[in-house]
């Protein structure tokens, strides 16, 4: 009988761990939709409009990316399936695609505010670093998920 090589394959336990960053990041980009984003200032004060929510501001897309997740990520991991692995790599592009494209470019932008005030500056809050981690968070476990399972 011909040995054939041994497989290696990485353990039940570290692969169930991948879980954790699809979970915590799913739930990180459900939770950044109703943060703020950002806020324009004029000196000490945020003038009406002058603070905008994170899903008020690209739609509510990751909210609809991190419910989309949950199952998904219960799939790749404890299901063992391919197309939930390569779905949840998918979502995780589009979350980091709206946290990039969408989000990032306006986190500076006075607007009409700034058009009024002169002493007018936009800052980003807190909104902006939680669907920055969350979807880190995912992109890390949907790759770790892809990578790290047996052929």
């Amino acid at each position: 009988m011909a040995a054939s090589a041994p497989e290696t394959t990485v353990p039940r336990r570290l692969q169930r761990l991948l879980l954790l960053p699809l979970l915590l990041g799913a739930l990180a980009l459900i939770a950044a939709e109703f943060l703020p984003l950002y806020e324009i200032r004029v000196i000490t004060a945020v003038p009406d409009g002058g603070e905008q929510t994170t899903g008020a501001h690209h739609g509510y897309a990751l909210l609809v990316v991190g419910l989309a997740l949950l199952p998904m990520a219960w799939g790749a991991v404890h299901g063992g399936s391919r197309p939930a692995a390569y779905a949840t790599l998918a979502l995780a592009l589009i979350a980091v695609f709206v946290t990039l494209a969408i989000d990032l470019p306006d986190l500076n932008e006075t607007g009409l505010i700034g058009r009024t005030y002169d002493e007018a500056q936009a800052r980003p809050r807190v909104g902006f670093l939680v669907e920055s981690l969350g979807a880190t968070l995912v992109l890390l476990g949907a790759v770790g998920s892809l990578v790290l399972r047996p052929r």
